[in-house]
């Protein structure tokens, strides 16, 4: 039976400080923690920079990837959050990130698991192996989002994957947080009340995202997978 895997890293973790990557990886964690719920998945993060999703339905996965991605590039950089120093909890300070916005470099694989041992990091089979080439792969190619299946869609999906990079990698933080929204099915009323802005300021996050691009390439792969 086909699963799912999404392998994933941070892009340019090296440059952020101890306090940056800690508190970006909380956040993760706490995402990754409620969305193992809703859409079935088992996660892990390993290596410090690195996370691992199992999907059982593979038709989830690309959009379970997107919500990943849209939503580590809408935590805003330009935004200041107080961390406490290890040595001494009781003062604060400010962490102000640089210019450039988090992101993800993230690789899905569609394919059969042989073996599930309870953690992602030691199970294997066809899923596993294509992910986490696909990874290796795109790390070259400055891609930051790539599909690799073993059947008669892979050239498809490769291709389609390739246009989805160009339209994610242009996006601004604000506008992933409207589409991660959309992606997890709140309409542009509830997102607009979420946020506390007009809904016809979500609509122009909307539009300016491309969110009929990026929905149409989700529609198309939950169609190729989404047979019993």
């Amino acid at each position: 039976m086909l699963k799912a895997i999404i392998t994933g890293d941070i892009i340019h973790s090296t440059r952020m400080t101890v306090d940056q990557r800690t508190w970006l990886f909380k956040e993760i964690a706490k995402a990754l923690k409620v969305w193992n719920k809703d859409f079935k998945m088992r996660s892990e993060i390993f290596r410090g920079d690195s996370f691992q999703c199992l999907i059982s339905d593979p038709k989830d996965a690309l959009k379970v990837a997107l919500i990943i991605k849209t939503f580590i590039r809408s935590l805003n950089p330009s935004h200041s959050y107080e961390v406490s120093k290890k040595s001494n909890p009781a003062i604060k300070r400010n962490v102000i990130y640089p210019s450039w916005i988090f992101d993800a470099r993230i690789a899905i694989g569609i394919g059969e698991v042989d073996s599930f041992s309870g953690r992602l990091a030691v199970s294997s089979g066809e899923a596993f192996s294509l992910s986490g080439h696909l990874l290796d792969k795109i790390k070259n190619k400055k891609q930051s989002i790539a599909i690799a299946s073993n059947d008669d869609y892979n050239n498809e999906l490769e291709t389609e994957s390739i246009l989805l990079d160009a339209i994610i990698s242009k996006t601004s933080a604000l506008q992933c947080e409207v589409i991660n929204s959309k992606l997890l099915g709140y309409t542009e009323i509830e997102i607009a009340k979420e946020f506390k802005i007009m809904q016809s300021a979500v609509n122009q996050r909307s539009n300016s995202g491309n969110w009929n691009a990026i929905n149409a390439m989700v529609e198309r792969f939950e169609n190729i997978y989404g047979y019993e």
